[in-house]
């Protein structure tokens, strides 16, 4: 799976619910609540509230955030090597690193839910 077919989902806003729900899962899974107050309207919304929710966590409770790392499969060395050439903040980079790997997964799903992919 591309970053160019990841990016075209976002700018299409597929999946943006099915991405919502694995996000919520994965946090619940490390014990955070992803309780997103009201219906999502595209990813830049999500990545907002994602942003801000991976600055608190960061500033309570780092360990949880290496721990969603891990879950989700997205390593430290990417999101390194990532912050050496972007623009964003450390939470608006680690946010939209999260929610794009997520993405992916709900993509992976899908695709391989049908049966002529398989």
């Amino acid at each position: 799976m591309d970053l160019i077919k990841v990016n075209d989902t976002i700018m299409a806003n597929k999946f943006l619910i099915e991405t919502t729900f694995q996000l919520e899962k994965d946090f619940l899974n490390i014990g955070v609540n992803f309780d997103i107050e009201k219906t999502i309207q595209d990813y830049k919304q999500l990545f907002s509230f994602a942003s801000k929710l991976v600055n608190t966590l960061n500033e309570q409770d780092p360990k949880r955030i290496l721990n969603l790392l891990y879950r989700i499969d997205l390593t430290e060395e990417k999101v390194q090597s990532e912050m050496q050439i972007s623009p964003l903040t450390f939470s608006e980079l680690l946010a939209e690193l999260i929610v794009k790997k997520e993405l992916q997964k709900v993509i992976m799903k899908n695709y391989y839910s049908k049966p002529e992919n398989q």
